[in-house]
């Protein structure tokens, strides 16, 4: 039995089942993959597929559509996959929601924009937080919203820091030169630090069902993810940024916990190679292709042409953009796990490709006034697009999560007086 899948609107196959499952423990498919048999008629989601074993249900059509009426639908009993990871079992699959408008976020917008403008900036801090709220409290999962907590007082107050440490910079730089290169050098001391710092204080003012999220990473798995291997990557020129992008991407998420559990994060190097090594490949013979035929097109009517580099340059940024984008949050999601509870995103790049364009065209248009709801736009689709693939009871892990984090929660709300929201 062989089957045919699609990536994008490419379709792949024949392939085997065996190299099906291959695909999913790669994180190269994912549940929302479009999927038929060889001699199936329509399209339908491996979510769909794997829902039924017999294969007098899925001959012709997709499982949930093969129903007739005045047949007995008292379901039977089934047996529930493994499909993502030998540790994730899928049950049913959550979409999570996105309620937000730009009409709303739109009034939001221009009040804090004005305010952050006739405060000389002053407002921003709590500007930031009032945008945050917003997005959070419209984001769904399991009928429950995010919620923001963090005091835009702190904010305020690791602003004036970073000001501070700044105007310093600037001013013994202009009078005592070399001491900028000190300057310069205790910055990159001091990034793993500001970057614990800020992922620590969003994780804890980000909430879920009352649970709220941490971060534990520590300053020297910091120093490692963003100065050890990004120098590494720049002295092979390049032959080692895909893996130092891989080492931030697996710190961030493997010491992010919700409650007491800590996420885990299943992706390797090799499939971070494989994302960017599949775009630069046919971009390079592409780029190649266009610049033979624009140059020889020039050759005979220069001026009428003359234009077509930009376009061209204007369209490979906007596909650049969404196919890192997609690809990459593709790949972060259905390579992160919560006990034993997955994540599925299936983005497509030209639909996000579509969405930047038409974003880009409308805030030029309007002189900046869509940008509002070019944000919504975008993150409604992101969200809309990610799903939450539980094991079990997920109420059952929510009320062991209460408990445990309410025996911690005296401990962790004194960590420090102050909090970097940058």
């Amino acid at each position: 039995m062989m089957w045919i899948y699609k990536e994008g609107e490419q379709e792949i196959g024949p392939v085997s089942k065996d190299e099906i499952q291959d695909l999913i423990n790669a994180k190269r498919i994912s549940l929302k993959t479009l999927i038929r048999r060889e001699d199936m008629k329509e399209w339908c989601s491996l979510s769909e597929m794997i829902k039924t074993k017999t294969e007098k249900q899925a001959k012709n059509e997709c499982p949930t559509k093969n129903k007739k009426p005045g047949v007995d639908e008292t379901p039977p009993k089934k047996t529930v996959p493994k499909i993502q990871s030998e540790s994730c079992t899928l049950s049913k699959e959550i979409p999570f929601l996105f309620k937000g408008s730009g009409g709303e976020y739109f009034k939001i917008w221009i009040v804090n924009v004005l305010l952050s403008i006739l405060t000389l900036g002053i407002y921003s801090a709590w500007a930031k937080v009032r945008r945050k709220q917003y997005f959070y409290s419209n984001t769904q999962v399991t009928g429950a919203a995010f919620r923001y907590l963090a005091d835009p007082v702190k904010i305020f107050k690791g602003r004036i820091i970073v000001f501070v440490f700044f105007v310093a910079y600037s001013i013994i730089g202009e009078f005592f030169p070399p001491a900028s290169a000190l300057f310069g050098i205790s910055v990159i001391f001091l990034l793993p630090w500001l970057v614990v710092r800020s992922l620590a204080f969003n994780a804890r003012n980000s909430s879920l069902r009352n649970i709220q999220f941490n971060f534990i990473g520590t300053y020297g798995q910091a120093a490692k993810a963003y100065i050890l291997f990004p120098f590494l990557g720049a002295l092979t020129l390049g032959i080692l940024s895909p893996y130092a992008y891989f080492r931030q991407k697996k710190f961030i998420v493997e010491n992010s916990t919700y409650g007491t559990t800590q996420f885990r994060f299943k992706a390797t190097a090799k499939d971070y190679y494989y994302l960017i090594l599949r775009f630069f490949f046919p971009m390079i013979i592409l780029t190649a292709l266009v610049g033979a035929v624009a140059y020889l097109l020039s050759l005979l009517a220069a001026a009428a042409l003359s234009y077509l580099p930009f376009i061209f340059a204007m369209l490979l940024y906007i596909y650049t953009l969404a196919y890192f984008s997609v690809k990459s949050s593709n790949l972060l999601y259905n390579s992160s796990e919560l006990s034993d509870h997955c994540f599925a995103a299936d983005m497509i790049v030209k639909d996000y490709a579509i969405i930047i364009f038409t974003n880009t065209l409308a805030t030029v248009f309007t002189l900046g006034l869509f940008y509002p709801f070019a944000q919504v736009r975008a993150m409604k689709y992101k969200i809309e697009k990610l799903s939450l693939l539980p094991s079990g009871d997920l109420d059952q892990f929510v009320a062991t999560e209460k408990k445990e984090t309410n025996a911690l929660g005296e401990e962790l709300s004194d960590f420090m007086d102050f909090d970097f929201g940058l």
